[in-house]
């Protein structure tokens, strides 16, 4: 187990100091910058959101202690995220090797060690470290509760699956699937302990509610947001994978405001955290009755994505940085489909032996892999079902001899093998080149570092690749960098090729709105800022830039309208309060 431990410490640690070589460490993206900043106003103190969660809130408060005890740096966060990983490969070994046998344990780590998503995501300001050491933990208990039958069991199993679901919703799931599985194996004299597990579950995750309760004045288990990511799985663009709907961000941030504000304009009036996830639920159930023969042609694209070997994009690419960037992710680590292959080997032959673990662990799985169909299918939401896989990979290893040697034929386990074969080596079902939109987010990165030269070089490899790919910002960044080398000419004509190519983004106008009244001519701001009102009517930039124009004209009743309306989508704002009690100079 030591010797897990440390090789797999020793593989995170290396990518994580490659990772802070590129660019990529210290400009986190999307869900990593939403974590990373979280993380750091709770380090500040300020404990309580002033909105009820949207996004799960135990992997942020955790990080958020760290930063206020080592300082807010994304490499504490990497640091904190090998060892977790770390432990998670002891676990599983541990697991394996109790259940498995000393061949499996052997295999089980080297698969784990050295499987690429999991080192990838030790890395990043990300929640999947702490997610999968949760299930790891989680594994030892739950089959003691089942086997043992013993309350203590059933308690510790009620605690790690609530704090799971702390960081990944849908776990919560695991634990009526427990409880059932044990009244089905215990009977009657299983109930008391289902129920304490249900206590449990519900304790682990009660300070969550009591926050949303306090802050909300509304009933929010853990967070809010799991209405809109069913209605992502379902929208008149979905494909079974990533594809977010045009009218929301894919930034955490504006993603909750814009989704708050779409649902209270269509409802006509203010709606509670919950209220806003119902409308978004809502709207899937409808778009679900609508076209039920696309819901199962949206499901089959799903069950494809979950099980094939390619890693479908979610806030990191992958693919894109192992191609060029100098890290480890270039050598030739296991991929997904090995492991769910070598597991559907060994599935077969441990069902036959009536081994308990393997029970246990196939029940997880499918309850997490049907947990996960409602919605869509990421690399990240695929994630965890890894700690529920790696086990019987590496029993794999012990049960092949025996069945190739032994009396009874391996033609089951070769049949489940190579249909997960099969599954994993399918061509993507939403098969789409991000080389351009990858060039396109570098050069934003390297934008925000100042790098301009860099910045606006990555452009032209996105622009070579695919111009509509690389994606709005890329050119609003490289803009800026191109104004701050003194190309002015060229930030002109990169926001012209912007606004050509993506007329209908509020973003855009919100930009050429800005530079226009850097030029001091307001009147044509004013006109941008409220096309870009009309394209994105919950950016509450736009508000402000309109605010602060209006103040300066002299026009104080309207500056005061504009910051009140930007208010009423985010109250928090700071930079509006000024302006709504604000009548004259």
């Amino acid at each position: 187990m030591a010797c897990a431990f440390g090789l797999a410490l020793a593989v995170r640690l290396l990518f994580v100091f490659q990772w802070q070589a590129t660019p990529y460490a210290n400009w986190p993206l999307l869900d990593a910058d939403a974590y990373h900043e979280w993380a750091k106003i709770i380090a500040s103190g300020e404990l309580f959101r002033p909105r009820a969660f949207y996004q799960s809130p135990l992997y942020p408060y955790l990080l958020g202690f760290l930063y206020a005890v080592f300082g807010a740096s994304a490499l504490v966060a990497g640091l904190w995220g090998a060892l977790l990983d770390a432990l998670t490969v002891t676990l599983l070994t541990h697991f394996t090797f109790k259940h498995f046998g000393r061949t499996a344990a052997i295999a089980t780590a080297l698969l784990a060690i050295f499987f690429r998503p999991m080192i990838f995501y030790s890395a990043p300001v990300m929640k999947e470290p702490l997610v999968l050491f949760l299930l790891a933990a989680l594994l030892p208990f739950a089959f003691s509760a089942l086997h043992d039958n013993k309350r203590k069991a059933f308690a510790l199993s009620g605690l790690l699956i609530g704090l799971g679901a702390l960081t990944r919703g849908n776990l919560l799931l695991l634990a009526p699937a427990l409880g059932l599985f044990a009244l089905y194996k215990h009977r009657t004299t299983a109930i008391g302990h289902v129920v304490v597990l249900a206590l449990t579950t519900a304790l682990a995750i009660a300070p969550a509610t009591l926050h949303n309760a306090y802050v909300s004045n509304d009933f929010v288990p853990i967070n809010y947001a799991d209405g809109f990511n069913l209605y992502i799985g379902h929208s008149p663009i979905a494909n079974g994978t990533n594809a977010y709907p045009p009218e929301v961000s894919t930034d955490p941030v504006q993603e909750e405001f814009n989704t708050s504000y779409i649902a209270q304009q269509a409802m006509g009036h203010d709606l509670k955290p919950s209220e806003v996830s119902s409308y978004w639920r809502t709207r899937a159930v409808q778009e679900i009755k609508a076209d039920p023969w696309r819901e199962l042609s949206l499901l089959t694209n799903k069950i494809e994505a979950f099980w094939n070997s390619t890693d479908t994009f979610d806030n990191y690419d992958i693919p894109f940085i192992a191609k060029n960037f100098d890290t480890l992710l270039s050598w030739p680590l296991v991929g997904f489909g090995l492991i769910s292959t070598l597991a559907a080997f060994a599935a077969w032959p441990a069902l036959k032996q009536k081994n308990e673990a393997a029970q246990l662990l196939l029940v997880l799985l499918g309850v997490y892999f049907l947990s996960v169909m409602p919605f869509y299918v990421t690399d990240r939401y695929r994630l965890p079902v890894i700690i529920f896989l790696l086990p019987l990979a590496g029993a794999a290893f012990a049960y092949a001899p025996a069945l190739f040697k032994g009396k009874t034929k391996p033609f089951a386990a070769c049949g489940l093998a190579l249909l997960f074969a099969f599954l994993s080596l399918k061509p993507n079902p939403t098969p789409r080149d991000l080389t351009a939109f990858d060039w396109g987010t570098l050069t934003a990165v390297y934008a925000g570092q100042e790098r301009d030269e860099d910045a606006l070089n990555a452009l032209e490899k996105g622009l070579a690749l695919a111009p509509t790919e690389v994606g709005p910002q890329a050119f609003l960044q490289a803009a800026t960098s191109a104004k701050k080398l003194g190309q002015s000419e060229r930030a002109a004509a990169l926001l012209a090729q912007a606004l050509q190519l993506y007329p209908e983004n509020g973003t855009v106008h919100y930009n050429i709105g800005r530079d226009l009244a850097a030029e001091g001519k307001l009147p044509e701001a004013i006109k941008a800022f409220e096309r870009a009102l009309k394209l994105n009517p919950s950016y509450t930039l736009t508000y402000y830039a309109l605010a602060v124009i209006h103040d300066k004209l002299g026009h104080y009743e309207q500056a005061s309208s504009y910051a009140a309306q930007g208010l009423a989508i985010d109250p928090t704002n700071r930079w509006l309060w000024g302006f709504v009690t604000h009548r004259g100079p």
